[in-house]
């Protein structure tokens, strides 16, 4: 079976900056260090085993984060066209945790209602 090829990662002069700022920012969450300089090592033309040992993080996770983030390409392209000042937050957006559903609920709507009344 063949090796999947990893995604290419090809990077604007303002993207890497948001980047580099993501991954060395003190003020930023840990999560948003560690998938910014995923992305970073990913442009420089780094295999996904170089970063993970290099980072010392599961595959997967580079795996994840350099799909995730190469999947925006288009609208990243196109956000820094029309509104580059929207472009932190959707680089933000793009690395940061999908929603989950959480557990399901306890009670039923009925028994909520009936307990406010």
């Amino acid at each position: 079976m063949p090796w999947k090829k990893a995604t290419p990662i090809e990077l604007s002069e303002k993207e890497r900056i948001i980047l580099t700022e993501n991954a060395v920012g003190t003020h930023k969450p840990q999560h948003m260090k560690i998938r910014s300089k995923i992305i970073l090592l990913s442009s420089e033309g780094k295999t996904n085993n170089a970063i993970e040992r290099e980072m010392d993080v599961n595959s997967e996770t580079v795996k994840i984060w350099r799909d995730r983030y190469g999947s925006q390409k288009e609208e990243l392209k196109r956000t820094e066209a029309e509104s580059p000042y929207k472009m932190r937050s959707l680089i933000e957006r793009t690395l940061s945790d999908a929603q989950r559903p959480g557990a399901p609920a306890k009670f039923l709507d009925e028994q909520v209602a009936k307990r406010n009344l």
